[in-house]
This record gives C-alpha cells, sequence and structure tokens, in this order.
C-alpha cells in the first residue's frame, strides 16, 4: 500500500486543518444551541417558510429548539454534509484528474506499478481521509454536546448513523469526481462535474419535491435518500446506508475500465 501511503502523507497537513475546523464548527454549533433551546418564535418562524425552504434546510415537524431538531437542521441537513462534500470532492478531483494535469501520474506509472494497483491504492486513500474527518466529527460533536444538554432525546446511535450516511453521501460526490478525473484526466472537470451533480440534485430534493406531479423524480436525488427522515429521532435510514456505497462500486469500476486503456495526456 505504497501508493496509499503516500497518498495520506501528501494529504496529512490538510486533513488536520480541516478536522480543527470541523471542530470548531461543532463547537460554535453546540454553544448556539442555549439561545434557542425553548424558543417557540423559532417554530414559529419556520411554520411559515414554504414547503421548499424546510426540505432544502432540514426543517421538518420536529421543533428546530428541540436537541433532535436543532442538531438536524443545523448540523445534517446543511453543515456537516457540505464540509464533507466539499472536501471529498477536492481529494476526488485531485487523486487522479490533478495528477495527470501536474504530471505527476505519469512519473509515478513509470515505476513498476499497474494502473489499476494506483488506482484502487488512491481511492483508498480517499475513502480514509474522508472516514478520518467523518469521525473527528462524531467525536467532537459527543463531547461538545453533553455540557448543553444537545443529547436531550437524540438517539446517540442515530446519530452515528446519520454521521455515517454524510461520509456516504460525500463519498458519493468524491467517487464521482474520482471516476471523472480518472476518465477525461482533467481536476477541473473532475471538480465541476461532481459539483454541479451535488447542487443539481440538491435542488431537486428540495425544490421538486413540493409538486406532487413530480414527487416520484425527488427519488433520483441522493439528498432525498439521505435525509428523508430524522434519524436521530425516527431510525436508521437503510437507503442511505446501502445505495450510496453501490454507486460508488459502479463508479469505480466504470474508472478502471477507462483508465486502464486510455492514452495519458
Amino acid at each position: 500500500m505504497i501508493v496509499a501511503a503516500r497518498a495520506l502523507h501528501d494529504r496529512r497537513r490538510s486533513l488536520l486543518w480541516w478536522a480543527v475546523g470541523v471542530v470548531g464548527l461543532m463547537a460554535f454549533t453546540a454553544a448556539f444551541f442555549p439561545a434557542v433551546e425553548g424558543e417557540a418564535t423559532f417554530d414559529d418562524l419556520v411554520q411559515d417558510l414554504p414547503e421548499a425552504m424546510k426540505d432544502l434546510f432540514g426543517l421538518g415537524e420536529i421543533s428546530l429548539s428541540s436537541a433532535p431538531g436543532y442538531l438536524h437542521a443545523r448540523v445534517f441537513s446543511t453543515l456537516l454534509p457540505l464540509v464533507l462534500l466539499i472536501f471529498g470532492i477536492g481529494v476526488g478531483a485531485r487523486a487522479i484528474g490533478g495528477a495527470e494535469d501536474d504530471g505527476t501520474l505519469e512519473l509515478l506509472l513509470a515505476q513498476p506499478v499497474t494502473r489499476r494497483r494506483v488506482l484502487a491504492e488512491r481511492y483508498a486513500a480517499m475513502v480514509a481521509l474522508l472516514v478520518a474527518l467523518g469521525a473527528v466529527a462524531a467525536a467532537s460533536l459527543l463531547a461538545v454536546a453533553v455540557p448543553v444538554d444537545l443529547l436531550d432525546g437524540v438517539s446517540v446511535p442515530g446519530l452515528l448513523a446519520a454521521t455515517v450516511a454524510a461520509t456516504l453521501l460525500a463519498l458519493l460526490f468524491a467517487t464521482l469526481a474520482f471516476t471523472v478525473g480518472a476518465v477525461a484526466g482533467r481536476r477541473s472537470t473532475a471538480l465541476g462535474t461532481a459539483t454541479a451533480t451535488a447542487v443539481a440534485t440538491y435542488l431537486l430534493h428540495g425544490v421538486v419535491g413540493v409538486s406532487d406531479a413530480a414527487h416520484a423524480v425527488r427519488f433520483l436525488s441522493p439528498w432525498h435518500w439521505y435525509a428523508e427522515r430524522n434519524m436521530l429521532v425516527e431510525g436508521i435510514a437503510p437507503d442511505a446506508l446501502l445505495v450510496p456505497p453501490v454507486l460508488c462500486a459502479a463508479l469505480l469500476a466504470a474508472a478502471v475500465t477507462v483508465f486502464d486503456r486510455r492514452d495519458l495526456r
């Protein structure tokens, strides 16, 4: 696993700073909860919002001034998946497409390693980095939530499952960036494709969902699988944990097939 180890070594400082940022974000989120807890005015404001906006920001039937509602809307519907998504897409686009752009991939493949090994190990490194950042998010949230009673009414297994689901959601779009980079050989193309797809499917989940005629189309969005229920109180959503790995495997197979045969730029 020399290729994977090198990829992890190259990203160690970046991961450290991202981890520091995630810890700070969780601490700030927890510190703000006492100002919201029990405030009925927040729930009144939510009721007046359009349904599309409620869906986009995870504002469901559970009170926003309660710990489960606050965590779901503030952390798991917006901040955590967004942070993991930005980090994952950046790593995925850089893994193959970025390395081919800057010429380092050609030097690596001149060594006695196969293309498939490079692809597999760099993908494994990407997964490890995302999992590490997700683990930091879960651990820091649990640590800062206790002093402010932010776990009151929250299922800890559900919180962990929601963190895993957010990590898998980010991994899906990171894998898309990884695959496009392996197919096109360009970091910019990988970044643009994965980012545009993430934004488009996010809007599909929120905006199209308010239309009864187009409601079925909403199931095409990974965001719907992820946010269809508040796992902090309503139990684990199987689709959020099972579907992304299957799609990641399909995308990785496509990357292997194309990258193994094409000429590098």
